[in-house]
């Protein structure tokens, strides 16, 4: 239902779009003037104050995710096995509360303890028209080492289901959750790698 309402949204308002630039084009026409510049001004007159942010935003986005996102390994588990030799037998995986890994709030981070050696953190931010990029790593809290690193954008958008924060989030044309389609390659690379420390101890 809702789909139905937004696309017949859509609708109406390009109609309306239309109907302008059709309606500015006349009057052109009538007084002389160019009816294709003043057709096209009418139109965009009426285009701006509701998609004005739509082409910078997904430009933006997809800028974001092509120089920055994505799944980068600095060190392998292995290479880091090597370099540590017999330590990984000594870790155990952090206690959990309620089934959930203990962390802490430091500014934009929420870093999880995932044993002795490793921590995950997760930092939020925002970027230019509200783009919000989220940055895991994980990281070996005694030398600062970060091993692997994911970065992802999306748009900040929310929906009826996660609820409307704000005059934006009626902007559903805006809505990208993620720079990766829908295979989340990248992600996966990650999470595996995440599973694996997870596990370290439990061996």
């Amino acid at each position: 239902m809702i789909g139905v309402l937004s696309l017949g949204f859509l609708a109406g308002y390009i109609f309306l779009i239309v109907l302008a630039a059709r309606f500015g084009a006349h009057l052109a026409r009538r007084s002389g003037h160019n009816p294709k510049l003043w057709g096209f001004i009418a139109g965009l007159l009426v285009y701006l104050p509701v998609f004005w942010d739509f082409i910078p935003t997904v430009a933006l986005e997809c800028y974001y995710c092509a120089t920055q996102g994505g799944f980068t390994q600095y060190k392998t588990l292995d290479k880091w096995k090597t370099e540590n030799p017999g330590v990984w037998k000594t870790l155990t995986p952090s206690k959990r509360v309620n089934g959930l890994l203990t962390s802490i709030q430091v500014g934009d981070t929420e870093r999880y303890f995932l044993n002795q050696r490793f921590v995950w953190d997760i930092t939020t931010s925002y970027r230019l028209l509200h783009i919000r990029e989220r940055e895991e790593r994980i990281e070996d809290i005694k030398t600062g080492e970060v091993l692997v690193r994911y970065v992802n954008f999306d748009t900040n958008v929310g929906s009826v289901e996660t609820g409307l924060r704000n005059f934006r989030d009626y902007k559903f044309w805006l809505r990208i959750d993620s720079c990766e389609s829908s295979d989340q390659s990248q992600q996966i690379k990650f999470n595996g790698y995440l599973g694996s420390i997870k596990e370290f101890g439990g061996k």
